[in-house]
């Protein structure tokens, strides 16, 4: 083999070996999502996971993104952190995430399943909060019955009736989603 084919051998499967490095994600089964979401929710009698004065929250809403319009719901648990001192300014308490999940429903009835025990939200006592949560994509149906993945949310709002702990909310998730 003459110098000139060698290197062309060699310049063809370095590119192919490039290729399958930097390959879209999609070819992997996963693909880049992302969506905005907006809702009202209210505080349940539910204590959950942990005996506190924190209930179970629940949260719907419509959602629009990467992936399609969709209709949300959302049940999370929060527990306070006594003197906790990093959250952003204007927001002096803070709670943590004990547990969350999501279903995203889909016009063509498709749904995708979202789990979190990773995430944070700081209150003020005028009635804001701000927070965010990180959590993974476990199936759901149709389209997404075998779903995989992981996202970011960042939300915020505002508490409008104390009383029953009813807000609005508006956020933002990015992630990936794919199948196994």
């Amino acid at each position: 083999m003459d110098t000139t084919t060698k290197f062309g051998v060699f310049a063809s499967s370095a590119l192919v070996c490039l290729g399958v490095l930097f390959a879209p994600l999609s070819s992997a089964g996963e693909q880049p999502m992302s969506l905005r979401y907006a809702g009202v929710g209210y505080d349940t009698k539910v204590d959950g996971l942990i005996p506190d004065d924190q209930t179970v929250t629940l949260t719907t809403g419509t959602a629009a993104g990467t992936l399609g319009a969709a209709d949300i719901a959302i049940t999370a648990e929060f527990r306070m952190l006594p003197g906790a001192s990093d959250c952003p300014a204007g927001f002096p308490v803070k709670y943590a995430l004990v547990y969350s999940a999501t279903v995203l429903t889909f016009k063509d009835q498709s749904q995708l399943f979202g789990f979190s025990t990773l995430g944070w939200l700081c209150a003020n006592a005028g009635g804001g909060y701000v927070g965010e949560v990180q959590g993974i994509y476990q199936g759901g149906a149709g389209r997404f019955a075998s779903a995989t993945g992981d996202f970011v949310s960042k939300f915020n709002g505002a508490y409008l009736d104390p009383s029953i702990g009813f807000r609005s909310i508006r956020g933002t998730v990015e992630g990936t989603v794919g199948r196994r």
